[in-house]
């Protein structure tokens, strides 16, 4: 069942992303949403900071697939985490640490991969296709090893119980920027 709630917690994201890409993009690419958005991903990890889920993989449900795909989707808006909404969607239906990191890494293959097939029309008629082969695999293969990497890195915060150092991050960062923004212009 596991993999089928990762297909269903897919969907949404994927129907919304489709959709509605364009007009996030158009509406909701600036620097004071991003300042505002990593306030909100800050007020949700500290929210979930000390929860303790008990469930695992044979107890989620398919109520939790949706919720956490739905979570997903509010990603899209720049500045939400991806992963830190879903395992903080999770961790709020009372699924464990472990199994919220686990579904969340595995949710983004298939959202990256589409990412990747919608994004694909745009490399191919890209007129500096010849010179800049190189480069896109390049940063394809970095943002593979650093998502890696990155996650390892959050799971072992994640594990100590520190996910309010996140929290404080996004707190300090999120004003800063909005008020960068302000000064700016």
């Amino acid at each position: 069942m596991f993999v089928v709630y990762l297909v269903v917690a897919t969907i949404p994201a994927g129907i919304i992303g489709v959709l509605f890409q364009d007009t996030i993009d158009s509406y909701l690419s600036t620097i004071v949403t991003v300042g505002v958005t990593l306030v909100i991903t800050g007020l949700a990890l500290w929210l979930i900071r000390n929860m303790r889920g008990q469930r695992k993989d044979g107890n989620m449900t398919m109520k939790d697939a949706i919720i956490i795909g739905g979570a997903q989707a509010v990603a899209l808006i720049p500045g939400i985490s991806r992963s830190g909404a879903t395992i903080v969607a999770a961790m709020a239906r009372g699924i464990n640490q472990e199994t919220a990191l686990r579904f969340s890494f595995l949710l983004f293959i298939p959202v990256s991969l589409g990412g990747a097939v919608l994004s694909i029309t745009d490399i191919i008629n890209d007129d500096n296709l010849s010179t800049m082969a190189v480069p896109y695999i390049m940063a394809f293969i970095g943002s593979l090893v650093a998502s890696y990497f990155s996650l390892k890195w959050f799971m072992n915060i994640m594990a100590k119980g520190q996910l309010k150092y996140f929290a404080i991050y996004c707190f300090i960062v999120g004003p800063l920027v909005v008020l960068a923004w302000f000064l700016l212009n």
